[in-house]
């Protein structure tokens, strides 16, 4: 067996080389947001989060994942976890998670869906507004309804685009869900590196100069806590994320560390009441 890795500017790659199988992980430096998900939920704590660095602008850019080619079991739970599909396994060269494959772990729930049909007209802020520029519009003529791709697979569910739809065409569910608090006394002053970071834009300054949260855009997925210098300033809980059914232990631990245990009991309560009603449904459509 042999371990290697690559990297560059715009991509990491690690891997781990058998006589008849080649595991490969890549993150993609410019889906990367900087998150802390991914390091969350490795259960090998391969993954570690390089501190943010300014760019010649003046603004803190986003924090540096890195992963340990030593540590890493190439299970692929970190690209399973991460919101904005930045992380990607494969074998011999084919694009497979083995721990969604082997049972281990589920897939985030990503729904969006647009009903062009009712698109007003000439209207394309959907498209405008995406912050992960992730949708395009397009007409074939003037009265033509339009042809809306999204790439539903970096969709991070932050429902920028129902918000701004001004007909109500955009379904988003968000499969993340939680709440963010910042004390802005706690913020040093002229410090704005959560909002150079935040992939949203759901972060914003208010008339006194102060920091505010978009909730419907925040996805809670940690970039801005990443760069904060004061570590109380800025909290974020997450308690709830939206995933294909499985039974899992591996599964119930990553979800207590991405969330809490408050989180993770609140979901072995729901599955075993939808066991329970399941179970109760067949024994009387039996009768």
């Amino acid at each position: 067996m042999k371990r290697y890795r690559k990297e560059d500017s715009d991509k990491l790659e690690v891997g781990q080389v058998f006589y008849t199988k080649r595991f490969v992980l890549t993150v993609d430096r410019a889906l990367c947001k900087g998150c802390d998900i991914c390091k969350l939920v490795c259960p090998r704590e391969a993954i570690t989060i390089r501190p943010a660095v300014t760019g010649p602008d003046g603004k803190s850019l986003v924090p540096v994942i890195d992963v340990d080619e030593e540590k890493c079991d190439f299970h692929g739970i970190c690209a399973v976890a991460c919101p904005f599909s930045a992380i990607k396994i494969s074998i011999n060269g084919n694009g497979e998670i083995p721990a969604v494959v082997k049972g281990v772990f589920p897939v985030l729930t990503r729904d969006i869906d647009i009903d062009s049909s009712k698109c007003a007209e000439s209207c394309v802020k959907c498209e405008e507004k995406c912050p992960l520029g992730i949708i395009s519009v397009t007409r074939s003529g003037q009265d033509s309804a339009p042809d809306i791709s999204v790439d539903k697979e970096l969709c991070a569910g932050c429902l920028i685009c129902r918000e701004e739809c001004p007909t109500d065409a955009v379904k988003v569910t968000k499969f993340i869900e939680g709440s963010i608090q910042i004390d802005n006394e706690l913020c040093p002053e002229g410090c704005r590196k959560c909002l150079d970071v935040c992939p949203l834009n759901a972060l914003y300054t208010d008339d006194d100069n102060r920091i505010g949260v978009r909730e419907t855009a925040c996805i809670y997925c940690g970039a801005c806590r990443n760069v904060c210098p004061e570590a109380e300033a800025l909290v974020i809980e997450r308690t709830r994320i939206r995933h294909s059914p499985i039974e899992s232990g591996a599964w119930n631990k990553g979800l207590e560390r991405m969330t809490s245990t408050s989180a993770l009991n609140k979901e072995l309560t729901t599955s075993r009441i939808d066991k329970i009603r399941a179970a109760a449904t067949g024994a009387w459509n039996e009768e």
